[in-house]
Protein backbone atom coordinates (compact mmCIF):
# COMPACT_ATOMS: atom_id res chain seq x y z
CA UNK A 1 0.00 0.00 0.00
CA UNK A 2 1.33 3.69 -0.92
CA UNK A 3 0.47 6.66 1.39
CA UNK A 4 1.94 10.00 1.36
CA UNK A 5 4.42 11.74 3.99
CA UNK A 6 5.15 15.36 4.57
CA UNK A 7 8.96 15.84 6.32
CA UNK A 8 10.22 18.57 7.50
CA UNK A 9 13.01 19.95 5.17
CA UNK A 10 15.86 19.53 7.84
CA UNK A 11 14.46 15.97 8.15
CA UNK A 12 14.18 15.00 5.17
CA UNK A 13 17.92 15.88 3.92
CA UNK A 14 18.94 14.19 6.95
CA UNK A 15 16.98 11.01 5.91
CA UNK A 16 18.49 11.25 2.25
CA UNK A 17 21.68 11.51 3.30
CA UNK A 18 21.40 8.65 5.44
CA UNK A 19 19.60 6.27 2.60
CA UNK A 20 22.87 7.01 0.38
CA UNK A 21 25.07 6.34 3.10
CA UNK A 22 23.24 2.71 3.76
CA UNK A 23 22.92 2.50 0.01
CA UNK A 24 18.90 1.91 -0.02
CA UNK A 25 16.10 3.75 -1.09
CA UNK A 26 14.67 6.76 1.15
CA UNK A 27 11.30 5.11 0.67
CA UNK A 28 12.89 1.51 1.95
CA UNK A 29 14.85 3.65 5.19
CA UNK A 30 11.65 5.08 6.08
CA UNK A 31 9.67 1.90 6.28
CA UNK A 32 12.15 -0.02 8.13
CA UNK A 33 11.67 2.94 10.81
CA UNK A 34 8.72 2.67 10.70
CA UNK A 35 7.83 -0.79 11.04
CA UNK A 36 10.74 -0.79 14.07
CA UNK A 37 8.75 1.68 16.05
CA UNK A 38 5.37 -0.14 15.73
CA UNK A 39 6.98 -3.24 16.84
CA UNK A 40 8.42 -1.64 19.49
CA UNK A 41 5.01 -0.53 20.07
CA UNK A 42 3.29 -3.29 20.10
CA UNK A 43 5.48 -5.25 22.56
CA UNK A 44 4.90 -2.20 25.08
CA UNK A 45 1.36 -2.70 24.63
CA UNK A 46 1.96 -6.47 24.89
CA UNK A 47 3.42 -6.13 28.37
CA UNK A 48 1.49 -3.43 29.66
CA UNK A 49 -1.14 -6.15 28.97
CA UNK A 50 0.32 -8.67 30.71
CA UNK A 51 0.99 -6.77 34.09
CA UNK A 52 -2.21 -5.53 34.06
CA UNK A 53 -3.88 -9.07 34.36
CA UNK A 54 -1.44 -10.23 36.98
CA UNK A 55 -2.07 -7.23 38.74
CA UNK A 56 -5.98 -7.90 38.33
CA UNK A 57 -4.70 -11.68 39.60
CA UNK A 58 -3.53 -10.59 42.37
CA UNK A 59 -3.63 -6.97 43.47
CA UNK A 60 -2.57 -7.37 46.70
CA UNK A 61 1.19 -8.12 45.46
CA UNK A 62 1.55 -4.98 44.10
CA UNK A 63 4.01 -2.22 45.15
CA UNK A 64 2.96 1.25 45.95
CA UNK A 65 4.37 3.86 43.57
CA UNK A 66 6.47 5.97 46.40
CA UNK A 67 8.13 2.59 47.57
CA UNK A 68 9.16 1.45 43.74
CA UNK A 69 10.62 4.86 43.27
CA UNK A 70 12.24 4.98 46.90
CA UNK A 71 13.56 1.37 45.52
CA UNK A 72 14.80 2.41 42.76
CA UNK A 73 16.65 5.64 43.84
CA UNK A 74 19.08 3.57 45.70
CA UNK A 75 20.05 1.76 43.00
Amino acid sequence: MRTMVYLPDELHRGLKHLAVERRTSLSKLVKEAVEMFYREDLEDLRIAQKRLRDYLKHPKRAVPYASYRAKRRTR
